[in-house]
């Protein structure tokens, strides 16, 4: 399966578009660490780790790109760029339980994803 086969089915899932931007940036970061925080899921994973956490019931219109290792999601908002970077505990992603840790995902990664 192509990465743009996998940003399809998420789309279709998801109901939401993925920007290109982000899609570049999630290729880029495809199932890599990065600082101490940060673990982003592999493109091959990444539709199942959404429906797996339920991410379309619980958190309409957002997108589960990774998570912190101890139990939160690291959510973004897929067809907007630049996208403001949340955590939220997969037991209770609710947007009001959402955590912003980075207006902006590209920086938030250059960074070493500090929170």
């Amino acid at each position: 399966m192509t990465s743009e086969d996998i940003f399809q089915a998420v789309e279709k899932w998801s109901g939401c578009a993925i920007s290109l931007p982000l899609r570049a940036t999630l290729s880029r970061i495809n199932d890599a660490p990065v600082g101490d925080l940060a673990y982003f899921y592999a493109l091959a994973d990444l539709l199942e780790r959404n429906q797996t956490y339920e991410t379309r019931e619980y958190c309409p219109g957002w997108l589960t790109i990774g998570d912190d290792g101890g139990g939160s999601a690291i959510v973004v908002t897929p067809d907007k760029w630049p996208t403001a970077v949340y955590l939220v505990g997969h037991g209770s992603m609710s947007r009001a339980d959402f955590v912003e840790v980075a207006e902006d995902l590209d920086e938030w990664v250059r960074s070493g994803c500090k929170l």
